[in-house]
């Protein structure tokens, strides 16, 4: 009898040692999905180009726009790599319609230079950028970089968001339209509020 009540207990508690296996199994796979789920997402997010993370993002339907009006959606699409720096709609919301009227009557012309001065070669994420008095555009003029404050500004427009990764470039949205210095709106000099020595931003108080 004792020797059978021992192999009942033996048998007992490898029972239990293989259930108790058999739960953790599943438990530790599933922790390695998720975990390696994280990662494939932000995966996808870095292999589309800027122009798609634009897209993708849904506050910057008005700058896409704009590239297409000017035809430099292809410039988005390169190789790069590129800094941009991307006006929100909220930014662009801002403007007068009728400067938004003159800049897409004059789509390769004025409109196309605002917007490769908003473009910067190389690859810049936020913390390179407040090391920077001024960054090379595009466009050609530089623009003006302030991070003296809580944030980092570019002519005066603040970045609300940094380091948007794509696979060309990164982007950093800002909250106001930079101007080159050359370029002249009478309508929107008129309600400016801001400029700087190397160029201006469309900051409106209205």
């Amino acid at each position: 009898m004792r020797t059978n009540y021992a192999l009942i207990m033996t048998a007992l508690a490898i029972g239990a040692a293989v259930l108790i296996c058999g739960c953790t199994g599943p438990s530790g796979d599933g922790t390695r999905n998720q975990t390696n789920g994280t990662p494939a997402e932000t995966s996808v997010d870095e292999s589309l180009a800027i122009d798609d993370v634009l897209i993708r993002d849904g506050n910057f339907s008005t700058f896409i726009h704009a590239m297409g009006a000017a035809g430099l959606e292809g410039t988005l699409a390169g190789p790069g790599p590129y800094t941009v720096f991307a006006p929100t709609d909220e930014a662009f919301s801002r403007l007068p319609d009728t400067v938004m009227e003159e800049l897409f009557n004059d789509p390769k012309g004025n409109l196309a230079e605002i917007l490769l001065y908003h473009m910067a070669p190389g690859n810049y994420v936020a913390s390179e950028i407040a090391t920077n008095d001024t960054i090379a555009t595009v466009q050609g003029n530089p623009i003006v970089v302030d991070a003296t404050g809580d944030g980092v500004t570019v002519n005066g427009a603040e970045v609300v968001r940094a380091d948007i990764p794509a696979a060309n470039g990164i982007i950093h949205a800002i909250d106001a339209v930079m101007l080159p210095p050359e370029i002249t709106l009478p309508v929107m000099n008129e309600t400016a509020t801001d400029t700087t020595e190397t160029g201006n931003t469309t900051n409106m108080t209205g």
